[in-house]
């Protein structure tokens, strides 16, 4: 990747973490959401970090982060994989469950939107950026 794309993944990966700190629903943000709540929608009892969402996206920021600054693509997509899957599985289960405890879409605020879309973001960065080790690959 060249140094103008790593320098895009890093500050995608930096936005990554920050959409951690937003509000994801309502004035609750990722660090205040559980893992469970991926596929149990209403199960948020007894976070802590190390089973929070929040960490989830620290992660795969960091994995964004470490790819950019070692101009390693494989990082840089499995990092936005990551960041990616965490919100839209969320997003989505939430969306699917009916009246069991599920956040209706209305109340899920920018902090989930935006991890998605700067997971996307990194995603099509890492898959348009050219190779500078290799000129002719992609």
């Amino acid at each position: 990747m060249t140094t103008f794309a790593r320098l895009v993944a890093l500050l995608l990966g930096l936005a990554v973490a920050a959409c951690a700190f937003l509000p994801w629903v309502r004035s609750v943000n990722a660090w205040h959401l559980h893992l469970r709540s991926l596929l149990s929608p209403g199960q948020n009892d007894g976070v802590v970090i190390a089973t929070s969402i929040g960490l989830a996206m620290l992660v795969a920021a960091v994995v964004v982060c470490v790819g950019a600054l070692l101009n390693s693509r494989t990082l840089v997509i499995i990092g936005g994989l990551l960041s990616v899957a965490v919100p839209a599985i969320w997003i989505l289960s939430n969306a699917i469950s009916g009246p069991d405890g599920g956040v209706p879409l209305a109340q899920i605020q920018f902090g989930a939107y935006g991890a998605a879309v700067a997971g996307f973001m990194t995603l099509i960065l890492a898959a348009v950026a050219t190779d500078t080790r290799v000129p002719t690959a992609r």
